[in-house]
């Protein structure tokens, strides 16, 4: 059985894998500064334009860059039969990419933006087959309708829940649920990686976890 690494510190990541019941390692790459230099590199290429392809792009070039940087770190006996997962998850509502916030203020700010309207999460992933040398790599895209919250209900939120690790500045598992309208696609999804989509590509390279 080849072995699994998950090249990500997101708690709701390793959560999820457990949910499939995929034994793995977490050896997470300093993500947040790989994904500032990957967003910076692509907004100073585009002046800013921002479209779902480049949004594509840049996820899955965030989530190559995690498990490559991993890889990388491995002692010789983790990379004969290893398969290392990396992902990043990007919220965009209006062609704007809704980041992680800094501060509680800034998450009071972003769940201002995103309360009331449709928007987008996209989740790149990528998988290194250390032993096949094979890239496999895919983009799930959910759309996630929120309904309207007065201030001090957000206020609320933001002072209960540790949304600061979290695009968009929240989670929709939790309190959070209680946020959302409808999801139009994947909902673990939102949650930092799309389940059917990874057991497909793992399928692919002859990972069987059942």
């Amino acid at each position: 059985m080849k072995k699994v690494i998950l090249a990500s510190a997101s708690p709701r990541r390793h959560e999820l894998l457990k949910l499939l019941g995929i034994e793995h390692e977490v050896i997470p790459c300093n993500e947040d500064e790989k994904q500032l230099r990957v967003v910076e590199k692509f907004k100073t290429q585009l002046k800013e334009k921002i479209t779902s392809k480049t949004i594509e792009q840049m996820v899955l070039e965030v989530a190559y860059q995690k498990a490559s940087c991993v890889v990388k770190s491995l002692p010789a006996n983790k990379k004969m039969n290893s398969l290392v997962i990396g992902a990043d998850t990007i919220v965009v509502l209006n062609n704007e990419i809704i980041g992680k916030p800094k501060s509680k203020k800034d998450a009071i700010s972003m769940l201002q933006k995103l309360l009331g309207n449709i928007h987008e999460v996209f989740t790149g992933i990528c998988i290194l087959d250390l032993k096949s040398d094979k890239i496999l790599s895919a983009v799930e895209k959910t759309l996630v309708s929120m309904i309207e919250w007065p201030i001090e209900r957000i206020e609320a939120y933001v002072d209960a829940e540790h949304i600061l690790d979290k695009a968009g500045g929240y989670a929709i598992q939790g309190i959070g649920a209680a946020m959302i309208d409808k999801v139009d696609g994947c909902f673990y999804n939102v949650m930092g990686l799309p389940l059917s989509r990874l057991v497909s590509m793992l399928d692919n390279l002859d990972y069987n976890y059942l």
